[in-house]
């Protein structure tokens, strides 16, 4: 048979299916609640798994952690960032110690303020019996926190305050018998208000004093 004058067979596309029906607006907004919470929660691990979270500070302890009776075991487990120690007064510790000197730097930032960006954490005993920081993620229940203008700062911490004419001048805040918990507090004249620098908190017997080495 010959076809050669006849039409070539023409495509038809298959039906076009139905649209779904539109999601209705309260799912909508429930959808996008789900979406936030749940990037939120992936925010909180990542920055617990890097050490950035912000973490409390009280006459007690740091975070977890309780002054004079958390392990070395226990403190590893807390903190993160490049870590230097010292098991002796050689290879230059920023501060002259007894026990262990464990230094952790910011993750992220190299200074603080104008100051080096570290917390240090002195063992004795077994157990971490001075701390001292720098790192901007520490807060107290006031929400002091390094930066934290002095004014705000000495208003609600309520702390006695040592003034000007002392080579660290700092906030003596409230604490149990046989702890000191101080508020550093500094200024500079790339700034225009003084300012919350670090903090230190220490047990009796402690690491390291305060005010022992240079926080710059």
């Amino acid at each position: 048979m010959d076809i050669s004058n006849q039409p070539a067979p023409t495509f038809e596309p298959p039906e076009r299916p139905p649209e779904p029906p539109e999601m209705p607006k309260f799912l909508k907004r429930r959808s996008t609640v789900v979406m936030a919470i749940g990037f939120g929660v992936m925010l909180l691990i990542a920055l617990s798994r890097f050490g950035a979270t912000s973490a409390t500070i009280s006459a007690t302890g740091v975070g977890p952690l309780k002054i004079g009776k958390a392990t070395r075991t226990q403190m590893q487990s807390f903190d993160r960032g490049h870590i230097d120690f010292w098991f002796t007064q050689k290879g230059n510790p920023p501060v002259h110690f007894k026990g262990q000197l464990w230094q952790y730097g910011c993750i992220g930032q190299r200074t603080s303020f104008g100051a080096s960006c570290r917390t240090l954490y002195g063992i004795t005993n077994g157990h971490v019996a001075t701390f001292e920081t720098t790192n901007p993620r520490f807060f107290t229940a006031a929400r002091t926190h390094v930066g934290t203008p002095f004014s705000q700062a000495r208003r609600q911490e309520h702390g006695k305050w040592t003034g000007w004419n002392v080579k660290c001048p700092h906030l003596v805040l409230a604490a149990p018998k046989g702890i000191l918990f101080f508020v550093s507090v500094s200024r500079d004249k790339a700034y225009s208000k003084s300012f919350v620098s670090g903090f230190y908190l220490s047990a009796t017997p402690s690491s390291f004093a305060y005010c022992s080495g240079q926080l710059g």
